[in-house]
């Protein structure tokens, strides 16, 4: 099959295959920007045109353009230490559509497209000098000077060896809805339009999983938000007048006789009172239950929450053993790695999944398992050891994805409670516009990661657009198929955390070498964040917090087992 200079026909939702239509690209976008911004009609078409013949054409980059998918893979080559390099070519997840032109265009170019004779695919890729040449030739047009080409071209003439013998389907000829959703959400990004990318990310995976009876119409979300807890949080942010950074900030000067100590009271009491409701539900269906989890976003206090519903439960008679999935991670180098050496292991995949099925079916069945130990700064698991469940105990687990049927797919429904976490930090900016959530988590993940996991602050903001499409794809969406709802989220974080982050926030400079690099999603997140710190007061008085409060969880000196502290 010749190669197209042009997107002509797609794959559609059915699997069949179909005009390309430009114009539901441009519906789509428009819907979002008209959705999120609240924007006019005409504004959100006008920018949604323009933006879809972008995507057109990253569309035909991503698919059809050899010499795009060339550079692109040697950027993210570049990226491999040397040792690995090789190995990570090999893989079958590395660059798969390239593979697949490639071997088109070697097929295609010798007339040997229909001709090849299955039978004789090992002949003809070894004695036959025509297709290496074709591969190196395209190689080297594109990085005459890169002293390991020739490894990198034998890497890929092996894995297009491969793909022959396979074969080809319809998906190697025409892009289906799956991809080009992807690429509409990678040139938003692009584009800098980070918020309506997120928007389009959250309805189009609340769609899916309608589809694939994850979660009913009833409980698909437009937006992530859990507008019930949103809307109890700002009234008790109002009524203690601290909805605003001008609020806080008298709060931290100690204005009208008040005192951010007492905020911190105050805050903590509401956080622990909302834990004891879960408590009293929980023990209502003790009997039914085989599991516990406690889900939610990165650095949304998942831990701490995690160990003071294991204490109450326990005091009320309520035997739990915890069970860390982070345990489960695979070993770093099994993740793919992007063109600046990031690696994306936010999503239920860094996982091994079939292990922790295993194991939790052994443990509902009353079995020993074998669990695995993970070493955060090593990025690999250093260890093993025993872990049993007795009768009279449940499982107790936090886990980012574990929500995501996958994650427990071998426990009964009506076996686990399922708890969802989110620090909804709802408090207003100087123009009067909301914070968003995800920066201030943001902010918690920089502490965490410095203090605890051996990771450079500017590296988390850089990998943070991983952790959002992670959120967006596999936890968000579920935020209305649980049994409980918590909000971690305390209004008296931001001054703590910008103490915390005073030596070590990513500077200036740095964000704005994101920009110049094109890195325009963590950019926008730096340029956010910075003058969102600007605008409070810092507290230094960081002994006042009590270690039972959630804070500890990232600053240090709880009073609670915090794994990756140790």
């Amino acid at each position: 099959m010749t190669i197209p200079n042009s997107i002509t026909r797609i794959i559609d939702k059915h699997g069949k295959i179909v005009p390309f239509d430009l114009s539901k690209i441009y519906k789509s976008i428009a819907t979002a920007i008209t959705y999120i911004e609240h924007v006019k009609e005409w504004e959100a078409e006008s920018r949604a045109i323009k933006y879809s013949e972008l995507v057109q054409k990253r569309i035909f980059d991503n698919f059809y353009n050899l010499n795009a998918l060339i550079k692109d893979a040697l950027n993210k080559i570049n990226s491999f230490d040397q040792n690995e390099r090789s190995e990570r070519i090999l893989r079958s997840d590395f660059c798969p559509r390239l593979t697949s032109l490639l071997c088109q265009t070697c097929l295609d170019q010798l007339n040997e497209f229909d001709q090849l004779d299955p039978k004789g695919q090992d002949t003809f890729w070894s004695e036959n000098s025509q297709p290496i040449t074709m591969v190196r030739d395209l190689f080297t047009n594109n990085h005459k000077k890169l002293p390991y080409l020739e490894e990198v071209i034998n890497g890929f003439y092996q894995k297009i060896q491969n793909k022959a013998r396979l074969g080809f389907t319809e998906y190697d000829y025409y892009p289906d809805r799956e991809f080009i959703q992807d690429m509409i959400e990678l040139e938003l990004k692009a584009i800098g339009e980070v918020c309506v990318a997120e928007g389009f990310m959250i309805y189009r995976e609340g769609r899916n999983k309608i589809k694939t009876g994850e979660i009913s119409k009833t409980q698909f979300t437009h937006d992530g938000i859990h507008r019930e807890t949103l809307q109890s949080t700002l009234l008790w942010n109002i009524k203690h007048e601290c909805d605003s950074v001008f609020g806080l900030n008298d709060w931290i000067l100690g204005k009208n006789g008040k005192s951010l100590k007492e905020l911190m009271d105050l805050s903590d009491e509401r956080f622990y009172a909302d834990i004891e409701q879960v408590v009293e539900k929980i023990l209502k269906r003790k009997n039914q239950l085989k599991i516990v989890i406690i889900a939610g976003p990165s650095c949304s206090n998942k831990t701490t929450t995690t160990a003071i519903l294991s204490q109450k439960l326990q005091k009320r008679g309520l035997k739990l053993k915890q069970l860390n999935v982070d345990d489960y991670f695979l070993s770093l180098s099994a993740y793919p790695k992007d063109e600046f050496g990031d690696y994306d292991f936010e999503m239920p995949d860094a996982l091994e999944l079939d292990l922790l099925n295993n194991n939790l079916q052994d443990l509902t069945l009353g079995k020993t398992i074998q669990k695995p130990i993970y070493n955060f700064k090593l990025g690999k698991r250093d260890g093993i050891e025993e872990f049993s469940v007795q009768n009279d105990e449940l499982i107790l687990i936090d886990c980012l994805h574990g929500l995501y049927r996958k994650t427990t797919e071998s426990v009964p429904t009506d076996k686990k409670f399922k708890i969802f976490v989110e620090p909804q930090n709802v408090l207003r900016n100087t123009d009067g516009s909301y914070t968003k959530w995800t920066d201030i988590r943001l902010l918690k993940r920089m502490i965490r990661d410095h203090l605890y996991r051996n990771y450079d602050p500017k590296k988390t903001l850089a990998h943070w657009t991983y952790v959002r499409k992670g959120e967006l794809k596999h936890i968000i969406p579920y935020i209305y198929a649980v049994d409980e709802v918590i909000n971690t989220g305390l209004p008296y974080e931001l001054p703590v955390l910008k103490t915390s982050l005073q030596e070590i926030f990513p500077s200036l400079i740095y964000i704005e070498n994101l920009r110049r690099e094109g890195r325009l999603d963590p950019y926008i997140r730096g340029v956010r964040t910075s003058t969102l710190l600007d605008t409070i007061i810092r507290y230094d008085y960081l002994e006042e917090i009590s270690p039972i409060s959630p804070i500890r969880e990232f600053i240090g000196g709880s009073a609670y087992e915090i794994r990756h502290n140790e």
